[in-house]
């Protein structure tokens, strides 16, 4: 674990100190430490402290007993402990426990400790489906259905917010995703935002490693139409299938993503 030591005085000053990740640790990851200084605190006084302390840190926030993290700014931050972390990014709530320092004439500790999996999992997960405008009808069926399967699809009608630029919303849509599908038809001719959507997904690939997949799918029409596939989507595996639930499968076997275990309905 990688930490970060928050030491609150008697006075009210902060002192921070970090450690780095000791190489012989199985498990890699976050722990933020606060250690209450204060003479005398009660357990029932430990959040607000903390609460009251955190105003003056841009990487905490709280809500309640709820406490989140942006991970983002703390790796620029504290960049010499967290440079080679590609998975130090986002904002994530993280539970907290309290301790006794005992080597510290027992002063309290509540610490807050996420590992690099747990953090991992914690990625969005939604699903951008990237389509002509005359291919609507057909990815609301494949959008209902990944739904209907318990995953998080992302189509333009739905998820941008009205007064949203389209390209700030398709952007957004694509941070949020951990694959991109493109259904690529004999209509599929590129009016400057498909170009964006294949450039956003090639750029949340580079970003986000083996956790965004990009899945181009080749859909011939009635006439057996021919399909250009869009030069920036070459370099990428895409597949034919031959009918909608071979194109359904292909999406599934390709994402980074599992459901959970199958259970009854309730």
């Amino acid at each position: 674990m990688r930490k970060i030591a928050i030491t609150i005085a008697n006075s009210g000053t902060t002192y921070i100190n970090t450690e780095s990740h000791e190489t012989w640790h199985e498990e890699d990851g976050i722990t933020v430490d606060f250690f209450l200084g204060r003479e005398g605190i009660r357990e029932k006084e430990y959040l607000p402290a903390i609460r009251n302390q955190v105003r003056e840190l841009t990487w905490i926030t709280c809500e309640g007993n709820k406490f989140y993290f942006n991970l983002s700014i703390i790796k620029e931050l504290y960049s010499s402990l967290f440079e080679s972390c590609s998975w130090m990014k986002g904002e994530i709530e993280i539970p907290y426990t309290n301790d006794i320092d005992l080597t510290s004439d027992n002063i309290p500790i509540v610490s807050f400790s996420a590992s690099k999996e747990e953090i991992e999992s914690n990625f969005p997960k939604k699903i951008f489906l990237s389509h002509r405008g005359s291919n609507k009808e057909m990815v609301r069926e494949y959008f209902s259905v990944l739904k209907e399967l318990g995953y998080e699809p992302w189509l333009d009608e739905d998820a941008m917010a009205a007064g949203i630029t389209l390209d700030r919303g398709i952007l957004e849509g694509m941070k949020d995703s951990c694959a991109c599908v493109f259904f690529i038809t004999p209509e599929y001719k590129d009016n400057g935002y498909l170009e964006d959507e294949i450039n956003y997904a090639k750029m949340a690939n580079r970003e986000k490693g083996n956790k965004f997949t990009i899945i181009t799918l080749e859909l011939k029409d009635e006439k057996e139409s021919d399909i250009d596939i869009p030069d920036l989507l070459k370099p990428y595996v895409w597949k034919k299938p031959s009918s909608s639930l071979e194109a359904l499968r292909e999406i599934v076997r390709a994402l980074p993503i599992s459901l959970g275990k199958t259970n009854w309905r309730r």
